[in-house]
């Protein structure tokens, strides 16, 4: 730990002479850059850049740290990074485009729209619009690792899988937040429009809105001018990871800067005017940022920073909450190697975004709740030490050892090859290699190691597979909580 700080100490002394950054001398925003600073070091961060708009300018500005730590390439307002779930807020707008072009009724089935859309029964396959997909009231959960292939599934595919997924609410009942439905918006407007996603997004709202250094692509982040790469930290080291592949996805797949956001947080403050000019539509941008489905979240239970925020609704890509008596309009996007965090306060005309190149967006949402007291004049509070306090401590070895002896297999290895397939999350294939079982998820190497008679450690949500087998025991599918909130997904062995 010793060895990280004095690192980071010396980095913290270039973290201010980043180029093309914006500072203000409002007195409001002092402080700001040892804060961020601070957070960076005890969050180990390699960069992050910071925006701060206020009706319809930009008052602040500025990058901090490093975009390529290895060449010391610095972050600035320019740097893109992934923005991930704060994808889904452009995608809403997206569709609110269609909706005043009277090519969509977001209150209609959205099947009438897109008759390839199924769900695994008849009452959501006929009645869930568009609106409960944009507030994620479908009952369908994540299911995120259905996505998870070395070769990225085509939106077609998703689109057909989605008909075996099984829902963990009622219709209607809960907000269950699924990535899944905003991806398949992105299908429902090319449907409506003949274009890709990323294609009428470019159209419609980044080149009104002069956001010229973002894409819409996982893959592009590579392509913008100045970019910056994805880090992790391992044993107080900071790595460099491999950035994604992955192309269009309307959940999360945008790059942007800071600058380039600022854009976009001044014309949802102005009702979708920029520069005079009219990009969004007032009205969704008013129904997008109020509550449309209530998930009270907070305060949040045994987290003690957040006794005076309140309610957790839900709007069009937005959650919706009193932020210490202040309407906040907010959403984070976390992505490997990236997190970040959109934040704007209608009734104040302030906005803020931060984006960050570390998997973790807890990170952004500190950073983003100091300014947004500073800029309110709120009581100060740290934000910093009340959540860091929390963080839950790394396991001894010795829990881990005791972790792993368990009873041996119950079948000799060569039993349990072969391939093992579910509808929806597609294939997995083990087999033995040097008397050592191994394992494939869909083309994708997964970590495997026996844990207990027939229960593996996998890298899988969940951490575990189990094999089953038949009456005459004969082993016949493997299973894992690969989406938690429903029963586990069992994949059938193929016969051969």
């Amino acid at each position: 730990m010793d060895k990280f700080i004095l690192l980071v100490g010396s980095l913290l002394v270039l973290f201010t002479q980043t180029r093309a950054q914006t500072a203000s001398d409002d007195q409001r925003l002092a402080g700001i850059d040892t804060m961020v600073n601070r957070v960076l070091r005890d969050w180990h961060v390699a960069g992050c850049a910071v925006a701060v708009v206020e009706k319809n300018k930009v008052i602040y500005a500025k990058g901090f740290g490093y975009r390529d730590l290895d060449n010391k390439l610095p972050v600035t307002p320019n740097t893109v990074f992934s923005i991930a779930s704060c994808t889904k807020a452009f995608t809403a707008q997206l569709i609110g485009t269609l909706v005043t072009n009277g090519k969509l009724n977001i209150n209609q089935p959205v099947h009438h729209y897109y008759p390839e859309l199924v769900f695994n029964n008849e009452l959501l396959t006929n009645y869930v619009t568009v609106k409960d997909m944009l507030t994620h009231r479908t009952g369908l959960p994540r299911h995120d690792w259905l996505t998870a292939s070395k070769v990225p599934l085509s939106l077609d595919s998703i689109v057909y899988r989605i008909r075996f997924l099984e829902p963990s609410a009622g219709f209607r009942e809960q907000l269950k937040y699924c990535n899944l439905m905003y991806t398949v918006l992105g299908g429902l407007v090319q449907k409506l429009t003949g274009k890709t996603w990323e294609a009428y997004m470019k159209e419609k709202i980044l080149a009104p809105l002069e956001m010229n250094n973002t894409n819409c692509l996982i893959s592009d982040l590579t392509k913008a001018p100045e970019y910056s790469l994805g880090y992790t930290v391992r044993n107080d080291t900071l790595i460099k990871g491999t950035l994604g592949s992955d192309g269009a996805n309307a959940a999360g797949s945008m790059n942007a800067s800071v600058n380039d956001m600022a854009n976009w947080l001044i014309a949802l403050l102005n009702e979708g005017t920029y520069k005079g000019k009219q990009v969004l539509s007032p009205q969704f941008v008013r129904e997008a940022t109020s509550p449309q489905m209530s998930a009270p979240s907070r305060p949040r239970s045994g987290l003690p920073a957040y006794p005076d925020a309140y309610f957790g609704d839900y709007g069009y890509g937005w959650n919706i909450a009193s932020y210490r008596g202040h309407y906040q309009v907010t959403h984070g996007g976390d992505l490997p190697l990236f997190s970040s965090t959109t934040c704007f306060f209608p009734t104040d005309s302030v906005g803020i975004v931060v984006l960050v190149n570390k998997f973790d967006a807890t990170i952004s949402e500190i950073i983003t709740n100091c300014i947004a007291d500073k800029i309110l004049s709120l009581p100060y509070k740290d934000w910093n030490g009340l959540i860091l306090a929390r963080q839950p401590k790394n396991m001894t070895v010795s829990t881990l050892q005791r972790r792993t002896v368990g009873k041996p297999l119950t079948h000799p290895p060569l039993d349990y090859t072969g391939y093992y397939i579910h509808p929806a999350y597609g294939m997995i294939q083990v087999f033995n290699q040097n008397d050592t079982l191994q394992a494939i998820y869909n083309g994708r190497s997964i970590f495997f190691k026996h844990l207990n008679f027939d229960t593996f450690r996998a890298a899988v949500p969940g951490g575990r597979l189990h094999f089953s087998m038949n009456t005459e025991g004969k082993i016949i599918s493997v299973s894992g909580a690969l989406e938690p909130e429903v029963n586990d997904i069992i994949f059938l062995k193929k016969e051969k």
